[in-house]
């Protein structure tokens, strides 16, 4: 009778746990449906993307601040010491957050928000998301939420499979426990720096010539080609038998609009280009690069690296043309200018990215560490080939007794030949062959005439 009587008094207590449980969650379900939060079309109304200066993007293990240059035409990233960051990224996703519609809403209890990752990140362990923080001018916030889990959508927005879908969950602070579901996964918000990086640093066109130097000297090399036109290249610091064996060497695109992994800061790159290997690159355009890269073994696998400076002589005004058209002078001066202009630019955007320590795949600057050795192919020497040795050859007939033909030079091999005056024969035509007749016997009879 005892063990009965405890046994409704702990079921009692769970029943009323439960109900006190119920009536918190109704509280709180009931305050976020009264507060005022109602179902909108946009996620984020009123944002305005040309207000923005400045987006801070965190979750549980990194974080990143990106700032909006004055401009407008640039960004940096704070985590890379300032390193250009992508403008154009940072526009996607302003203008997303801008056009963003809502597809659903759901009331979740803050004790559920681990359940779909919308905790903001912070102590807790479990169920952070991705916190995004728009600020303006003088640093105001403009908008703050945090992304959560993805929704399977082919469950419905009711289903509990949270995996692989193309749906979203978003809880901003000012709306309560309400938790909107949109239509996006917002690939580009992530709080990875690398990946808000600017990855266009230089652009190399034009080759004209390449000088490696090495820690090995005797593996240093150098090719060119003598204009613009020429397909391949040669060996311009050949020594006497060498040549370039061309398929052990491609540079006609090396470095032409490369692309990076990270960067490094410059104070860097004593240590990340400890024994690099240097080139300088010129260009039929007038620049002149001087790159240095490196390999090295870092956890366990091998990273390369690369670094440069950047120069052009670029020419200021145009060579003047003999009895030049004013027609003709007019077009061509524009042209001259708007490559200048071209060159010029070019120029200076370069050499914001010069210096700094970029972490690139070994595709990227792989031919710059062959060695010597390695492309250069020694050509044998040819020599002509004797005539092959005919002892007691006839001469050769002359097609004429006034001709003469001479007579094929002949080696012997066991003993070194006597010096010589040799007469070349004379091939005389054979005279016609005479019939011999034997004398008539003075007794026989004579011949009978011959009938006519």
């Amino acid at each position: 009778m005892k063990k009965i009587l405890i046994l409704l008094v702990v079921l009692a207590a769970l029943v009323v746990t439960a109900v006190v449980y119920q009536k918190q969650q109704n509280a709180t379900l009931n305050t976020a449906a009264t507060s005022g939060v109602k179902s909108r079309e946009l996620l984020l109304p009123g944002l305005d993307p040309t207000a923005v200066q400045k987006i801070r993007i965190k979750d549980s293990k990194a974080e990143v601040n990106v700032s909006i240059n004055e401009d407008r035409k640039g960004a940096r990233l704070a985590e890379r010491g300032g390193y250009s960051a992508s403008i154009e990224r940072v526009g996607r996703v302003l203008n997303e957050l801008r056009e963003q519609k809502i597809a659903s809403k759901q009331i979740v209890g803050k004790g559920a928000w681990s359940e779909i990752e919308v905790q903001p990140p912070g102590d807790n362990a479990e169920g952070v998301g991705t916190q995004v923080e728009i600020y303006g001018a003088e640093n105001k916030l403009l908008a703050s939420f945090v992304l959560g889990k993805q929704l399977d959508i082919t469950g419905g927005v009711s289903s509990t499979s949270f995996s692989g879908g193309n749906q979203r969950f978003i809880r901003i602070p000012e709306d309560g426990d309400t938790i909107w579901v949109v239509s996006n996964t917002f690939y580009d918000i992530e709080a990875k720096p690398e990946s808000w990086l600017d990855k266009a640093f230089m652009d190399v066109q034009k080759i004209r010539e390449i000088a490696v130097t090495g820690p090995d000297e005797k593996e240093n090399w150098k090719v060119g080609r003598k204009d613009e036109s020429a397909a391949d290249y040669v060996l311009l610091d050949a020594k006497t038998g060498e040549a370039l064996d061309g398929p052990k060497l491609s540079i006609s695109s090396l470095l032409s609009t490369p692309t990076f992994n990270d960067v490094h800061a410059k104070d860097k790159a004593g240590e990340l280009l400890k024994g690099a290997t240097k080139a300088r690159i010129t260009t039929f355009d007038g620049f002149a690069y001087d790159v240095q890269v490196a390999k090295q073994s870092k956890d366990g696998g091998d990273k390369y690296y690369l670094s440069f400076t950047v120069s052009a002589d670029i020419p200021q005004k145009r060579p003047e043309v003999k009895d030049e058209k004013e027609e003709d002078k007019k077009k061509a001066d524009e042209e001259f200018a708007a490559q200048k202009k071209s060159k010029e630019e070019k120029l200076a955007k370069e050499q914001q990215f010069a210096g700094w320590v970029y972490e690139v795949s070994e595709y990227t600057i792989n031919n710059l560490f062959k060695k010597r050795s390695e492309i250069v192919k020694v050509e044998a020497k040819t020599e002509e080939a004797p005539a092959p040795a005919v002892p007691n050859a006839p001469a050769p007939a002359a097609p004429a007794p006034s001709a003469a033909t001479p007579v094929p030079k002949l080696e012997v091999d066991s003993k070194p030949p006597s010096i010589s005056v040799t007469t070349p024969p004379v091939a005389v035509p054979e005279l016609p062959k005479t019939e011999v007749k034997p004398a008539p016997d003075p007794a026989a009879n004579p011949a009978a005439p011959k009938q006519q």
